[in-house]
């Protein structure tokens, strides 16, 4: 394998930590070289807490991985999300001395470099500058090189970034003698994997539901409306279900995983889960698998019930048709009729776009790998692809997003008791 022609993106999640390695071929498809995910430590609610733990979580990951495929990459791509991610808006101005030329890719690229120097809080970084359109003598456009004109106005939306997140995460890469090439913004990098150009043209919105966190974004016209990160994940379901049942953590999760449900009208009453005292297999108890549906259910409620008061706040209610759900979350049994039911939109799993896999010969990737195909994706056009920069290609965010973003945070008040909405 020639190692310049591939990217390794790594997913830092709360549960989980997923590695792959993949390019995007010149016509578009996206080939997967490996893949590999092994459990999560020191990460909370996606943001690393502790270094140390997370590293060695990284480290192994990325050890089996490169180990399977005989490769050792220096670079790799890692996502970020969190509620620590803010937005602005902001315009650049400049006057042309000669508005008869030609405006060039040069004079549209230094328009831009006038966003990295804008004043920010202390302790705050920009991520990432991603343009909206552009005014040319009065006039919106989309495109201004190749336009003419005397006064160009470029409208940027500034992703903003806790400057002590992205360092830790440049720390965890560092021990693992790896470098950092790249962060990129997560829910977008889902939102790539999963999404259809029709999808994200008429209007759909993308909930990616992790084991922390759900990242959700609103697209219409092809253009991303709002992104939100929601503090509640499928950490919360297992949470529930222990407490309810007084059973460990770990047998919370594996009840969870192997009979989940979020819809007791769907389940038998004859169903009955047995738990155990330890890993001897010592029953101590039994689950009847249509309560526990109804534990799930409870959350994920929730979840939908802020979904839907996030498409009322961002005023594009009347615009969105369809919900697309991926992440770990997503594989939920009968989680598609319960957003049915409660949102009244159409709505389907996503499951990452991939047209080949190496090294399981399956194009169908699980919900759980969406984050890390789309940093791949975005990482590997971002590194000199050759079909074009999707950096340049990435719709803005509307001026909703901040707005939406604080309702979610006080719907979600973390200050208060963490299994309860208010």
């Amino acid at each position: 394998m020639e190692q310049n022609d591939y990217v390794t993106a790594i997913d830092i999640g709360t549960t989980k930590i997923a590695a792959i390695v993949g390019k995007v071929t010149p016509n578009g498809r996206v080939v997967i070289e490996g893949l590999h995910c092994t459990h999560s430590r020191g990460v909370r609610r996606g943001l690393v807490e502790n270094v140390e733990d997370t590293a060695d979580s990284i480290k192994n990951c990325l050890g089996e991985l490169y180990k399977k495929l005989d490769l050792r990459q220096e670079k790799v791509v890692v996502g970020i999300a969190g509620r620590h991610i803010s937005g602005m808006q902001s315009s650049a101005k400049t006057i042309r001395t000669n508005p008869r030329t030609v405006i060039s890719e040069k004079e549209v690229g230094e328009l831009k470099k006038q966003m990295y120097s804008i004043a920010l809080s202390p302790g705050q970084k920009i991520l990432q500058v991603i343009t909206q359109d552009y005014i040319i003598d009065g006039e919106p456009v989309q495109k201004a090189a190749g336009c003419t004109g005397n006064v160009l106005i470029g409208n940027y939306y500034i992703v903003i970034s806790d400057a002590a997140a992205i360092e830790r995460i440049r720390m965890c890469i560092n021990r693992c003698g790896l470098t950092l090439d790249n962060v990129i913004l997560e829910p977008i990098a889902s939102a790539d994997a999963v999404l259809t150009s029709e999808e994200k043209e008429a209007g759909t919105i993308l909930l990616d539901i992790g084991g922390g966190t759900s990242d959700l974004v609103i697209y219409y016209k092809n253009i991303v409306r709002a992104t939100v990160v929601l503090p509640c994940g499928g950490e919360l379901i297992t949470e529930d279900i222990r407490d309810a049942y007084r059973i460990s953590r770990q047998m919370a999760e594996r009840i969870k995983c192997d009979y989940g449900s979020c819809l007791e009208d769907c389940c038998s009453e004859n169903v009955i889960i047995p738990y155990y005292k330890d890993t001897a297999r010592q029953e101590i108890g039994h689950i009847n698998k249509k309560n526990l549906a109804g534990v799930i259910r409870d959350r994920m409620e929730q979840i939908i019930e802020a979904v839907n008061h996030i498409i009322c706040e961002s005023g594009f209610e009347d615009k969105i048709s369809s919900i697309v759900i991926t992440g770990g979350g997503s594989l939920m049994e009968h989680l598609i009729p319960l957003f049915l039911l409660r949102t009244g939109l159409s709505a389907r799993i996503g499951y990452p776009r991939v047209q080949r896999v190496i090294d399981n010969n399956s194009p169908k990737l699980s919900p759980i790998m969406a984050t890390s195909v789309g940093l791949m994706m975005n990482g590997y056009v971002g590194s000199g692809g050759k079909i074009g920069r999707l950096a340049d290609k990435w719709p803005t965010l509307g001026k909703v997003g901040d707005k939406i973003q604080k309702f979610a945070e006080k719907y979600f008040d973390e200050k208060a008791d963490p299994h309860r909405l208010y």
